[in-house]
């Protein structure tokens, strides 16, 4: 034992001979590209003086969500999310920046009708963003009736309520792990999509957009700090496979360019489209989690392999090695605005639609995991239960 204690800190010290510790280390830094320069008139016009709540207002994407449209000035912003601490901490937040006035924090599970309807009673809001979700691929593929309540019937719940609640629009973020879904987390974030397209062409009062992105950096059971944690312990750092890769941003810009693609309607000042827009966020070249994991040692002043050991421990449940953000049958559409482009995915109509969706919520509710798993393939075929997730990838993906 006081031989690995010794190690450690000599590979500390020899970190800290390079003036590097862990604060220091900007993980954007380490990725091949800068983050985008984002022109936001559009988005402060789509919130400035109108009611706004966002669902999952404590995690990393909903958090930012807040703290980005708090500075638009809109008159009233809604905070819902059903983990406690995870809501008093941006609640605080906002508080002590000088936007107690304009906020309120409701800690309700989206799941819940009764108390969610309460919720848009008091705040009214004219634009809703839908960011709680369930979304550790593995956490979900073990715990899948759970998943699906959150991420399918917590989804619905929302928009029924932004249409009953007369919102002008709702935007859904969604994940690049929806598409061609291996795992049943983005199954269940495409059923969600899929609800959100049928909605949006079933009527003309309220405006729904999906948009979809990949990985975030540093976002709650990421790569970083898990890396980091590793590397400060000593390693070993841990990828689950040598070839795979992901797409990764900035939350500050993943948010960004989520609001841009809301309010590209806004900007353009045309006639709002109701034809089931489903954007795709630009996120770059996809990165190897390897070489990302060697580059992050390597901040530290340490020798990836010498100083610290990388062990490979094989993809987990529902994993893939590539990632892809759009399907080869997708016509994708220059938006006009750059980083944001537009998808077509297929689309099931609403009555048709409806009672494949009631098959999955009463499976998730009954707790049958056989038959939600036979419900959810019947709405996302590409999806079948417990398949080799190391799917390759389409070329013009990657």
């Amino acid at each position: 034992m006081s031989g690995m204690i010794e190690k450690f800190q000599r590979m500390m010290a020899r970190g800290a001979k390079t003036g590097r510790r862990a604060s220091d280390i900007d993980p954007a830094a380490l990725l091949p590209r800068a983050p985008r320069k984002i022109d936001l008139r559009a988005a402060r016009k789509m919130v400035a003086g109108k009611s706004v709540l966002v669902t999952g207002a404590g995690g990393t994407i909903g958090s930012e969500l807040c703290r980005q449209i708090v500075s638009f000035d809109p008159a009233h912003l809604t905070l819902v999310d059903n983990a406690e601490f995870a809501l008093y901490q941006i609640d605080l937040e906002l508080k002590e920046a000088g936007h107690g006035g304009v906020i309120a924090s409701d800690l309700t599970d989206v799941c819940r009708k009764e108390h969610l309807n309460r919720v848009f009673d008091r705040a009214m809001p004219d634009v809703v963003l839908h960011a709680a979700a369930f979304k550790h691929v593995p956490i979900v593929e073990e715990n899948r009736c759970a998943g699906a309540m959150t991420n399918v019937l917590g989804a619905k719940t929302v928009f029924d309520a932004a249409i009953e609640h007369e919102a002008d629009s709702v935007v859904f973020i969604s994940t690049d792990k929806a598409v061609n879904p291996t795992s049943f987390m983005g199954a269940t974030k495409r059923i969600a999509e899929l609800y959100a397209q049928a909605l949006d062409v079933a009527q003309n009062e309220t405006r729904f957009v999906t948009v979809r992105f990949g990985n975030v950096l540093g976002s709650t059971g990421s790569v970083v700090p898990l890396f980091r944690r590793q590397i400060e312990n000593g390693g070993p750092v841990t990828v689950t496979h040598p070839e795979i890769i992901r797409y990764f941003m900035t939350t500050r810009e993943a948010v960004q360019l989520v609001l841009l693609a809301a309010s590209l309607d806004v900007a353009e000042e045309t006639i709002v489209t109701h034809d089931g827009r489903v954007f795709v966020l630009d996120m770059g070249d996809p990165v190897k989690i390897l070489d990302f994991a060697k580059r992050m040692i390597e901040a530290y002043g340490l020798n990836p392999g010498k100083d610290i050991e990388i062990k490979f421990t094989g993809l987990r449940p529902g994993e893939k090695l590539f990632e892809e953000i759009f399907l080869d049958s997708d016509a994708l559409i220059k938006t006009g605005a750059e980083g944001v482009l537009l998808a077509s995915p297929a689309m099931i109509d609403l009555p048709l639609l409806n009672p494949r969706l009631s098959d999955v919520i009463e499976a998730a509710q009954s707790g049958e995991q056989g038959v939600l798993d036979e419900a959810v393939h019947h709405l996302v075929p590409e999806f079948v239960a417990h398949k080799d997730a190391a799917r390759a990838p389409n070329q013009s993906n990657r």
